[in-house]
């Protein structure tokens, strides 16, 4: 094993927020830097995992419990950390992953009514209790991250504008009492990545 344990970056952020377009911004600045990062996200980034992510997000799969959404984020969840998070950090790589267990927090957690604390719980079982060295929640206002989705939106989104309101106000709530976790205002893609590659610096060698 590597003596230097590699780092894991998470970017959150309610739907629509850009999370995706600056994970690859962000693994690029590492490239730059001469690292060679793992980019994944989750669910998803395993055979197994994105079978999953594909029936969470497909609207053909209709209304799921509440449970069941929790359990099958935390199955595709425990996937990802065993075939790839775990090794690459093993190996001292850069792991940049686009959501983490904050989301099922907000999403399943508060959103969904199930418990954030039941998250939690659920969370140090399936991902080994593999926590991320930074996170960072790309903050966004009431109803812009949909509003910035132009194809048809997945059965996520389809959950209405309360659900998404309560899906921000808990990034919000969450992202500013958590240890290793910052909340950044919205901006234009290049501030944003200003600003992201401004909180990961420290963690860059």
């Amino acid at each position: 094993m590597n003596a230097i344990r590699g780092r894991f970056i998470v970017l959150e952020g309610a739907d629509g927020c850009g999370k995706s377009t600056q994970a690859g911004r962000l693994v690029a600045w590492f490239r730059t830097r001469g690292e060679d990062p793992i980019h994944v996200r989750d669910p998803g980034s395993t055979g197994l995992s994105e079978a999953v992510r594909r029936v969470l997000l497909d609207p053909a799969t209709g209304r799921l419990c509440v449970e069941a959404e929790t359990l099958l984020y935390m199955a595709a969840r425990a996937q990802l950390v065993a075939e790839v998070i775990e090794p690459a950090r093993s190996a001292g790589k850069v792991v940049v992953c686009e959501r983490w267990t904050l989301s099922t927090e907000v999403y399943q957690g508060l959103a969904g009514g199930f418990g954030a604390g039941k998250v939690r719980r659920l969370a140090r079982l399936a991902a080994r209790s593999v926590e991320p060295d930074l996170t960072i929640v790309l903050d966004v206002p009431v109803g812009a991250g949909l509003a910035r989705i132009a194809r048809e939106r997945d059965r996520m989104e389809q959950k209405g504008d309360d659900f998404h309101a309560r899906v921000v106000r808990g990034y919000r709530r969450l992202a500013r009492r958590r240890e290793k976790c910052v909340l950044l205002a919205a901006g234009s893609e290049d501030e944003v990545a200003a600003r992201i590659a401004a909180e990961v610096h420290p963690h860059a060698r």
